[in-house]
């Protein structure tokens, strides 16, 4: 069965795949106050992660009528419900190519100009209630949850989980932060080629992450 290490890793790299987060990201740290938004934002979207993580592995913990099956099968059942929906997804962003991220990214970048630090970081904690982000953050809390691990342990996984599902915005402002001028040219050309190419990159590699988890699954099964 999937390891909870591996569930977990690769329930975050499916919710690092997504234009929206890398786009905001980059579009703060061009625009003409990049300090004034940049860690608010990075504070917002990696406490949401922990929050809803957190939330699910101990909330499950305490829900009436929990299952009583093994915790393999518990991990194969919501490593088979995970990979399935993700191909789902996959599917979606193939047959509906529309720019409906785009369209939101470009009605934040106007109000980034008067933007309060406060708003960047309610902005951060926003974007872990999109549907998709929700989904990988509740069944990354139910893994958790399975292997009753110690606090210690617990918490390390859950902060794990939030940092590798929003690296997409830490990468980028961690090499912002090394070196703000030299960093401006590659991530102006790295934005205009996710305006062209992240849709179809994120539903390709969707799309294999979760038939690698359905596939893995069911060979272990």
């Amino acid at each position: 069965m999937l390891s909870v290490v591996t569930s977990l890793a690769l329930f975050a790299l499916a919710g690092a795949i997504s234009t929206v987060p890398v786009s905001i990201t980059i579009m703060i740290l061009l625009s003409p106050a990049p300090r004034r938004g940049a860690l608010p934002f990075l504070i917002g979207s990696v406490a949401g992660s922990i929050v809803v993580v957190g939330l699910s592995a101990v909330g499950l913990q305490f829900l009436p009528g929990r299952p009583t099956l093994r915790q393999d099968e518990l991990l194969a059942q919501i490593g088979l419900v995970v990979g399935v929906l993700l191909i789902g997804y996959a599917i979606y962003l193939f047959w509906h190519r529309s720019q409906t991220d785009s369209a939101v990214v470009g009605k934040l970048q106007t109000k980034f100009q008067s933007a309060r630090p406060w708003e960047f970081v309610v902005l951060g904690l926003g974007l872990n209630l999109r549907p998709k982000a929700i989904l990988l953050a509740v069944a990354a809390g139910a893994v958790i949850s399975v292997r009753e691990p110690t606090l210690f342990v617990g918490a390390v996984l859950v902060l794990a989980y939030a940092v590798v599902t929003q690296s997409a915005v830490v990468v980028p402002i961690a090499v912002w932060l090394r070196s703000p001028e030299r960093a401006e040219v590659p991530l102006t050309a790295i934005y205009a080629w996710m305006e062209r190419n992240g849709r179809m990159l994120a539903a390709i590699a969707t799309l294999a992450i979760g038939v690698f988890i359905v596939g893995y699954t069911l060979l272990q099964l």
